[in-house]
């Protein structure tokens, strides 16, 4: 059971559904799920369409995780306008993250990533939800930063350190704790070595300019960043989850498959009541 001060949250995203309801564990990626990449580290971009209020915020997260051996981030300006970032529609090959008051519907932050048919991410997308942070308890700069931080560790394809609200604090952004905690720490570092440990034939990432450890995309015709773009636009709602694989208690996982074999699949952990 939540505690009082998480009533509204719900948190989600993309490839958990070989998650568990267990507390920690020694590793905390979402099964095989990754980039894929020629050479590390790997240079991915994150298209920045927040509004001036969340730029520290994002600035401050994307210098943390780029702190990782394995990963560097470099930021690209993206459209604010209102229709732009509610679609937050996903580019292949990178990341874009939006802010705007999407509406009171249970969720803080929401975190999307899209597979090919080698199990590689192709592209990614964060949400960041302004009707719970402009005002009242979410109001707060540790967590605006630790959500944002949160969001951006799935789309590498971590999973949560901890889903147990009342458990010992790890003093990570992967953790379930209140008040939260808004940076990683050394055993996310260490599994995102973990899970970039081997490099791949292909690249499924486009870094500004090219480059990505000097190899840009090198995907074969037809997969990872040479695929067919699929300017999804991610659905606050679960007709854009697709089907429901079943639900236990609070956890319900949902998935959709695009004609072309493309999977998403969206881990969703529901509020008491929803």
């Amino acid at each position: 059971m939540f505690k009082s001060t998480f009533a509204r949250l719900i948190l989600a995203g993309f490839l958990a559904i070989t998650a568990s309801g267990a507390s920690l564990s020694a590793s905390h990626s979402w099964g095989p799920y990754h980039w894929a990449r020629t050479a590390n580290p790997f240079t991915l971009t994150l298209i920045n369409s927040t509004t001036d209020d969340w730029t520290g915020y994002v600035g401050t997260a994307v210098g943390d995780w780029s702190q990782s051996t394995v990963l560097d981030i470099v930021e690209e300006q993206g459209s604010t306008e209102s229709k732009a970032r509610r679609q937050c529609q996903t580019t292949l090959g990178k990341l874009h993250i939006c802010n705007l008051a999407y509406g009171y519907t249970g969720w803080l932050g929401i975190a999307g990533i899209s597979i090919d048919s080698d199990g590689h991410i192709v592209t990614g997308y964060t949400k960041l939800n302004d009707s719970y942070f402009a005002s009242g308890y979410y109001n707060d700069p540790v967590w605006k930063l630790s959500v944002t931080c949160q969001e951006l560790g799935h789309n590498f394809g971590l999973s949560h350190q901890d889903e147990d609200f009342d458990s010992n604090d790890l003093n990570s952004c992967m953790d379930y704790q209140d008040p939260p905690y808004d940076r990683p720490n050394a055993h996310d570092y260490d599994q995102l070595e973990a899970i970039y440990g081997h490099t791949d034939s292909y690249n499924s990432y486009v870094s500004s300019g090219g480059g990505g450890g000097g190899s840009g995309c090198s995907a074969p015709a037809g997969k990872g960043c040479n695929r067919a773009a699929v300017g999804q636009d991610n659905a606050d709602n679960g007709n854009g989850w697709g089907i429901s694989l079943g639900r236990r208690g609070h956890r319900e996982t949902f998935m959709r498959i695009d004609p072309d074999g493309t999977r998403h699949i969206t881990f969703v952990t529901w509020t008491d009541g929803h």
